[in-house]
């Protein structure tokens, strides 16, 4: 039986999965999470520079916290609907998104905790758990973390050295090399779109992409651009912070970072992130857009 509590938190009330007398991967018997490989190769094709010359009106220049917020908030709701339909792979995608777009929020971890051991992604589901253990104070929550904690450490134990039990995320390995070259494909295709300036297929396209290899960099940097054409500022800041994470050398994260900024008036970092971009060496660096963020960085002064 699964008992359920309700708290308030963010933008709304939220339901809670409280302590499991049957695991969450329990309720998965069909679930059949991947194993593990190398890191994938470097993409066919290069990720184009985020739209430009954003011009927010006065509404448009939310504060970043509440946009990120409803974000987070919509991405959940994505993940529950999921999860109820036995999508598993596409919810942890849901709640990985909006943990992106709020990193301490809890639910966001604990929930993507779930989906991930319904994967058989054990380490990685303890990591979102203590997360969001160290993020409550709720000592409901706390035990509802340490319970479900107990359960995949018994099951880590199982699997012993398993790609998920050391803590691969879902969908990094193994990514066949025809699931590689379609996620390769959407990519493109996406790109193309772009330059079409058909933002909302290009979105469409490029989440594929990466549900198919979710280590895809210049996929998220390419979602943020369609983000940006969108006017979904929340969306591409998020985008553009993972593709960071993922390769903190690139330079294409900090220009289209600094343009969601921008939108959203956060004009301090956006005018940092310009500057970092103009003084940047990366490959990826564009001359005309080093120009162009010297000329907004001291523009934002």
């Amino acid at each position: 039986m699964v008992r359920t509590r309700r708290f308030q938190l963010g933008v709304s009330a939220v339901v809670w999965l409280g302590t499991m007398a049957v695991p969450a991967w329990a309720q998965a018997p069909n679930a059949q999470p991947p194993a593990s490989e190398a890191k994938p190769a470097a993409p066919a094709a290069r990720a184009p520079g985020p739209a430009t010359d954003t011009k927010p009106g006065p509404a448009e220049a939310l504060p970043q916290r509440t946009s990120q917020a409803v974000l987070a908030a919509t991405r959940i709701r994505d993940g529950d609907a999921l999860m109820r339909e036995r999508r598993y792979r596409e919810a942890a995608f849901a709640f990985l998104d909006a943990e992106h777009a709020a990193p301490d929020h809890v639910e966001a971890r604990f929930k993507l905790g779930n989906a991930l051991a319904v994967l058989g992604y054990y380490a990685r589901a303890i990591e979102e758990w203590e997360a969001a253990s160290r993020l409550t104070q709720d000592a409901a929550i706390r035990q509802s973390a340490q319970d479900n904690i107990t359960r995949a450490r018994v099951k880590q134990g199982e699997l012993g050295a398993s790609p998920q039990a050391v803590g691969q995320p879902p969908g990094s390995g193994p990514v066949a090399d025809t699931t590689r070259a379609q996620a390769r494909r959407a990519y493109e295709q996406g790109v193309q779109h772009i330059s079409q300036r058909a933002y909302a297929p290009a979105l469409q396209t490029l989440t594929q992409a990466l549900q198919q290899e979710p280590l895809l960099t210049v996929a998220y940097i390419a979602r943020g651009s369609a983000n940006i054409g969108l006017r979904r500022y929340a969306e591409a800041a998020a985008d553009y912070q993972f593709a960071l994470k993922l390769e903190p050398e690139s330079a294409s994260p900090l220009y289209g970072l600094a343009e969601a900024y921008r939108a959203l008036g956060r004009n301090l970092e956006a005018r940092d992130l310009y500057a970092r971009y103009a003084r940047s060496t990366a490959a990826d660096a564009r001359p005309e857009l080093k120009e162009e963020s010297r000329q907004k960085a001291e523009r934002l002064r």
